[in-house]
């Protein structure tokens, strides 16, 4: 009985041992086969910069071909673990007009990179940048601002897209830390660097 315990013991000291080192939480932006690697990174870089919370990236090419953004939902919980405080998915949904869908109750925000299309590159790359900035917002359930200089207004055409801002108005700025910080997303210290992303 004795040797039965301390095999146990043995084993459970293994399993915990080989167990994987929890992640630190953050914003995680999926790319479904959208972008290449270096605007997902700019976009990442971007959006870091200005929420001050970690946001990492993760590749996931098989999320692509989603025929509406219901489906893409489903396939996105799927990959969402408890340090996705957010998921934010870049993909294409071809003969969708609909340029971002908010699913807050799961945490997941899909942005459909084929409507925001443009083949001038700095555009299309300051619309995603947009498109981001207003997921993470709108998924802790901040509402849109009347501010005409923040990126959470409403908007009616990418044209008006293309004039908003790229960040929040100082009082949605301090609404989003205050989110962000209820659901364990730590601040970045300023001017630092960001904590590994296991």
């Amino acid at each position: 009985m004795r040797q039965l315990s301390l095999l146990l013991i043995g084993l459970f000291l293994l399993v915990d041992g080989c167990s994987p080192a929890p992640q630190t939480k953050a914003i995680t932006l999926v790319n479904a086969a959208a972008v290449d690697a270096e605007l997902l990174e700019r976009v990442r870089t971007f959006a870091e910069k200005e929420l001050h919370v970690p946001v990492r990236t993760l590749e996931k090419p098989a999320l692509a071909g989603k025929e509406n953004f219901q489906t893409l939902e489903k396939a996105a919980l799927r990959i969402k673990t408890d340090a996705d405080v957010e998921l934010i998915v870049l993909a294409g949904i071809n003969g969708e007009e609909k340029h971002l869908a908010v699913f807050e109750q799961d945490g997941i925000a899909l942005i459909n990179s084929q409507s925001l299309y443009t083949a001038e590159a700095e555009t299309f790359a300051r619309r995603l940048e947009r498109q981001v900035m207003r997921a993470a917002a709108f998924t802790l359930g901040m509402p849109p601002t009347p501010d005409p200089f923040c990126v959470t207004r409403d908007y009616r055409s990418l044209e008006e897209l293309d004039r908003m801002g790229r960040n929040y108005s100082p009082p949605w700025m301090g609404r989003f830390a205050d989110e962000a910080a209820k659901r364990g997303l730590e601040a970045l210290p300023v001017g630092g660097s960001r904590p590994d992303l296991k």
